[in-house]
């Protein structure tokens, strides 16, 4: 017989030496089924099994609409909006860079795709007004951990597939903490040493906000077309994907005219890639959420959980502190497939409300986004600055303040969390 621990070194080990994080997942759970005599077929039907879910299709057709529109040239035009929204405040640019990341995040639904698209625009812009790029660069990747949290959100499908849980409940609930992290950031600017003596722009007129509402517009219909179909049962969540692929197809062929055929074409070979990269991780860890469960291991946690007479608070807390120190090391969708089919069930048993903890477990690993040795986020602000990521890390750090304050009140407070899903679902 393999140890259960003894697969969680192997699969550790591997990720040491850089081994793909599926293929890390994979090879120890294989190995597990040879050594036990257990047939391989097994595991690959565990692996079909697990994307065998109509759900999960939701998956490649967020990443495809958020490719789509991400190349239809609205990434200016929403930087333009912001402008006129909030440029006039202290900090200009900046203050941008957060409502921008706030609007563009209901596109793409990724936090790494908020932060490449975003940055290449605005930490340009925002050096030429006076910033440091290595404060742009930081601002950037910060701001872009708010994506994930606004509907649409890759990561709350996938927890809502592997935990069971509504997604349009996980799409709502993630509302009100993604806008908490907004204004949280919004406000610590206006009274960062780094803003105070960088350009304010005139405040905008009605007519100037008019007319550079067109691409604020258009990118707020697919939130309003994804959510709107689910709310009133017009969609499935994953026809509420595809309407939004067909709809970002409309706005870049028919409406602004700025994609061809030819980049609609790079689009859907880009969202094949990140699809099926993200597919293999969720089959594989398919596998390993069947050996835990047949090694006892969560009935394990349970004992331990009860053992300590945890309240749900003190537990919410522990498990944020163990997703904090994970998330600084491994990819937050791995995170998410790996250690869900662990932790849903033992805070369920706690009386933990479903929604609430997905919300509360995406936002613990968007901290680590912007968390170094794996901080995805930072590496993609230091490719477009060209600026090692220990110099941007000192400009993050400041960030962390309203992140932690958010996930804080987060914790705090479920019924805030709560409050949407529950006012439409009941």
């Amino acid at each position: 017989m393999i140890e259960l621990p003894i697969l969680i070194l192997a699969f550790l080990v591997l990720l040491v030496f850089g081994v793909p994080i599926a293929f890390a997942i994979l090879v120890p759970s294989l190995l597990y089924f040879v050594v036990n005599d257990l047939p391989l077929t097994a595991a690959l039907s565990r692996m079909a099994g697990t994307l065998n879910s109509f759900t999960i299709m939701a998956v490649p057709f967020f990443v495809l609409a958020g490719q789509i529109m991400n190349r239809c040239g609205l990434t200016e035009r929403l930087v333009g909006f912001s402008l006129a929204l909030v440029g006039h405040f202290r900090g200009g640019l900046a203050q941008v860079n957060v409502m921008a990341s706030l609007i563009f995040s209901g596109m793409s639904g990724s936090a790494v795709a908020d932060a490449g698209g975003l940055g290449s625009v605005l930490i340009p812009a925002m050096e030429k007004d006076g910033y440091r790029r290595s404060f742009a660069s930081a601002l950037t990747a910060a701001s872009c951990t708010i994506g994930p949290l606004v509907p649409p959100s890759i990561p709350m499908v996938i927890y809502g597939v592997i935990a069971e849980v509504s997604i349009g409940r996980l799409f709502l609930a993630g509302a009100f903490p993604g806008f908490l992290l907004a204004a949280l950031m919004m406000v610590m600017l206006r009274f960062m040493p780094a803003t105070a003596t960088v350009p304010r722009y005139p405040r905008a007129t009605l007519r100037q906000i008019g007319q550079r509402s067109s691409a604020g517009v258009l990118a707020l219909l697919m939130p309003v077309i994804i959510l709107g179909g689910i709310i009133f049962g017009i969609f499935t969540p994953t026809e509420a994907a595809a309407a939004a692929t067909i709809y970002g197809i409309v706005v870049g062929i028919l409406i602004l005219r700025t994609m061809k055929l030819e980049g609609l074409r790079q689009a859907l070979l880009e969202g094949m890639l990140i699809s099926g990269g993200v597919l293999f991780i969720v089959a594989a860890a398919g596998v390993l959420a069947w050996i835990i469960a047949r090694e006892g291991l969560l009935i394990d946690l349970v004992l331990i959980v009860e053992a300590w007479n945890l309240t749900p608070l003190q537990l919410l807390l522990i498990i944020s502190l163990l997703l904090l120190i994970v998330g600084m090391v491994i990819e937050p969708l791995s995170i998410l497939v790996v250690l869900t089919p662990l932790l849903h069930p033992l805070t369920m048993q706690l009386g933990i409300d479903p929604v609430h903890f997905g919300v509360v477990m995406v936002f613990n690993l968007m901290i680590g986004l912007v968390t170094p040795p794996m901080g995805l986020a930072l590496y993609v602000v230091s490719d477009i600055s060209r600026l090692p990521v220990e110099r941007i890390m000192r400009d993050v750090l400041p960030f962390y303040l309203p992140m932690l304050a958010a996930l804080l009140i987060v914790i705090l407070f479920p019924e805030l969390v709560l409050f949407l899903p529950n006012l439409v679902f009941g």
